[in-house]
């Protein structure tokens, strides 16, 4: 009778203890928590500008680029969250005293050193059977078009992208004989911005004088593994 008793009260006292991890599991269960993440901080990404000038063709690029996306891997479109961010003073065009114009006179870096492209939506994904959801899988590709909001030069605008391709690759000894750790999402657009949408003022310099549309090219390569973000260091 009086281990009964010993053994009722203790096991009222741990009544609270009980309770605290049944609700904990029951919120955790409740949760979503199959998005993968994947973190864009790699030195072989590249953003490129071209423009038509009068003499040349001039051609800016860089490999600044950071941003993360986090995607559902048995539907990319479900609730997808992504967003990038551009070192503008980075840029560089192949000539020193362009490329000083280009930053102070243009851009305005000093004022606006960072442009930012966030994924608002997917609008459309391009596969075979429209009934299946777009899932990752290793080595498969989709061409999706994305609703964006690109942020530069302190004006944020909303912009179609529609060609964006995405490529799977589970992590495997390949990727890592090259130091490609964790899965990883290979990231190729194409998509053009006008200078004035964004109150940038057209260079008229003989040797940068840009057109008023420019071409841009972003390809970038997203690791699973946050090791990829020290790979700057």
């Amino acid at each position: 009778m009086i281990l009964r008793s010993i053994t009722k009260s203790k096991f009222i006292l741990l009544l609270p203890v009980l309770s605290f991890f049944l609700l904990t599991f029951c919120v955790a269960a409740g949760e979503d928590n199959t998005g993968l993440t994947f973190y864009v901080s790699d030195p072989r990404d590249t953003f490129q500008f071209s423009s038509d000038a009068p003499l040349e063709k001039i051609v800016g690029t860089t490999n600044n680029i950071a941003g993360k996306v986090i995607v559902h891997p048995d539907d990319i479109t479900k609730n997808l969250q992504a967003s990038f961010e551009l070192d503008l003073a980075t840029i560089e065009t192949g000539i020193a005293e362009r490329d000083k114009h280009l930053r102070s006179e243009y851009l305005e870096t000093q004022k606006y050193p960072k442009a930012m492209l966030t994924v608002d939506d997917i609008i459309k994904v391009d596969r075979e059977n429209a009934n299946v959801p777009p899932r990752l899988e290793d080595k498969k590709s989709f061409n999706v078009t994305a609703q964006c909001t690109l942020d530069l030069h302190g004006v944020q605008k909303s912009i179609i992208v529609d060609k964006v391709k995405i490529t799977y690759f589970k992590e495997n000894d390949e990727l890592r004989a090259v130091n490609m750790y964790g899965d990883i999402l290979k990231i190729d657009t194409t998509f053009k911005v006008n200078l004035s949408d964004y109150n940038i003022k057209r260079p008229q310099l003989l040797f940068l004088k840009l057109s008023e549309e420019l071409e841009i090219k972003i390809s970038m390569l997203a690791s699973s593994s946050p090791l990829g973000q020290f790979w700057r260091s």
